[in-house]
């Protein structure tokens, strides 16, 4: 209780998130609709792109550092820059692509456990829109049961497009990032480790 007028001041924590998965799944545009509210119609492939946004969980002020990355081959090692530090990896897939579906622990859990072998994880499945539209989608059970078998701590579905699920993605994954104790200098081992 503030004792005569003066205000309590409130902390605000800081947490990074990096969004990984395929090219064209759907990452970039989850971005811009959370922090800018706007869809990009046009698709350009990212290279590298920090998005700072500040959120309230359970009345703790959160500003979230979201780090969206390259999906591409060619971008691999500039990838690998943007993991030290981070409290949870959003592994993100398109429903519609069942590549992207195949390469969760196929490249990107094999890729982040290889460099940050304690991560956290949000399995995210994106596009879902599309699956009113095309056959053969990914189904939430499927996706569910891949949440399942990478050890995944949540498992979301969200339509950027139709501004579905966005806001509760981030939401849920700063509750997972709140969770993380990341190692400090003066600890022994760091959580990653990039070469």
């Amino acid at each position: 209780m503030p004792l005569c007028g003066k205000k309590l001041e409130v902390q605000t924590l800081n947490r990074k998130l990096v969004v990984c998965g395929d090219g064209a799944c759907g990452k970039t545009s989850l971005l811009s609709v959370f922090t800018r509210d706007y869809f990009p119609q046009i698709y350009e492939p990212t290279v590298f792109e920090n998005y700072v946004q500040e959120i309230s969980i359970d009345n703790q002020s959160v500003e979230l550092s979201l780090w969206d990355t390259a999906g591409q081959e060619e971008f691999d090692r500039i990838r690998l820059l943007s993991y030290e530090d981070t409290h949870v990896f959003l592994l993100c897939f398109s429903v519609e692509n069942r590549d992207s579906f195949q390469n969760i622990p196929d490249k990107w859990m094999e890729e982040v456990t290889e460099h940050c072998g304690n991560a956290k994880f949000v399995l995210v499945a994106l596009k879902c829109d599309l699956r009113d539209e095309k056959q053969n989608t990914i189904s939430y059970n499927e996706g569910l049961e891949m949440a399942k078998s990478i050890g995944a701590i949540r498992y979301l579905e969200c339509s950027a497009k139709h501004k579905r699920g966005v806001k509760e993605c981030f939401e849920q994954s700063a509750k997972v990032a709140l969770s993380v104790k990341l190692k400090t200098p003066h600890d022994s081992k760091s959580n990653c480790i990039i070469l």
